[in-house]
């Protein structure tokens, strides 16, 4: 009994970042609409986008969402930090929804991460089963973080069946984290990083604090993915990942796990620019050799190249 009524006691902020998205976060804002969790909020904090996004998004939800205008790109980490400083000061949500602006939500998604998210005080955060947006398939149950700090996702489709299950990272498209936890350990995202790899570094943080990371198996999303960025073989998300990458290894790894993540690293770095040379992507190639460069520099936040 105390359980149910924690869980309609618990307030969520939801926090949506929108970057000249305006069709995916309408269609975003419209399967929220559809949820059946009583005690939330939306907030949508807009990241410097370019037209009109802000004042449509104000007008059609006027009754539904609280819009903050951030006046230039924040980065995905500095912009949902103006979302989460915000509703840290309100004080009033036990929980908040970091939930990317390019996914669909199933009607009860929040009620479910709210169930699992009280059933145990270790639980920091809990993340969502993540499903393609047009195949439907899941693509995401739980993942790993290998020697190379990459995300390897595995698919275990018996974890279904269970409520929720331990994971060594959440998917960055839906990932609610104790509002307490964010302000006792400071979770809050690296905006050194700007772009990609969040997930990876605010979940090996908060195992450094023997805190746990659960997905709750009856929480689905529908996400498209890297639709802000123009997918994973675009400018921007080569740049990000490959650079973030080895920022996080200067931070996360010590020294002996440096040397294995270098060995592990360059090697495979090498065989993709061998496979971009022989498809002619020079592009990528020059940035590659600079996210290389910034990233061994520590030159972090947003990128001064023109992608």
């Amino acid at each position: 009994m105390d359980k149910e009524k924690n869980i309609l006691n618990s307030k969520v902020s939801i926090i949506i970042l929108n970057w000249n998205g305006l069709k995916d976060t309408i269609e975003c804002l419209e399967s929220l609409k559809k949820i059946t969790y009583p005690n939330y909020e939306v907030i949508v904090v807009d990241n410097g986008s370019e037209g009109n996004d802000v004042d449509i998004l104000e007008e059609q939800y006027k009754d539904y969402i609280r819009v903050i205008r951030n006046k230039e790109n924040l980065g995905f980490a500095g912009g949902n930090n103006v979302g989460i400083r915000k509703v840290l000061e309100e004080g009033k949500s036990e929980y908040i929804l970091l939930l990317n602006n390019d996914t669909v939500v199933e009607p009860n998604f929040l009620d479910e991460l709210v169930k699992v998210a009280v059933q145990n005080k270790e639980i920091a955060i809990v993340g969502s089963v993540i499903a393609d947006y047009y195949t439907k398939k899941i693509v995401f149950t739980n993942a790993k973080i290998d020697k190379k700090l990459k995300g390897k996702i595995k698919l275990d489709y018996l974890n279904l069946c269970k409520d929720y299950w331990e994971t060594e990272i959440a998917h960055g498209a839906s990932i609610m984290i104790k509002s307490e936890y964010i302000l006792k350990y400071n979770l809050f995202l690296d905006e050194n990083l700007f772009l990609y790899c969040d997930e990876i570094d605010i979940c090996w943080r908060v195992k450094k604090h023997n805190l746990k990371i659960v997905i709750a198996g009856k929480s689905k999303i529908y996400h498209k993915e890297s639709q802000s960025t123009g997918g994973k073989l675009s400018a921007l998300s080569v740049y990000y990942v490959l650079r973030n990458r080895i920022l996080l290894s200067k931070k996360l790894l010590n020294f002996k796990e440096q040397i294995l993540f270098w060995i592990l690293f360059i090697p495979s770095r090498l065989i993709r620019v061998l496979e971009w040379m022989i498809k002619g992507r020079w592009d990528l190639i020059k940035i590659t050799y600079f996210a290389f460069l910034d990233g061994i520099q520590e030159n972090g936040g947003k990128n001064i190249l023109n992608f």
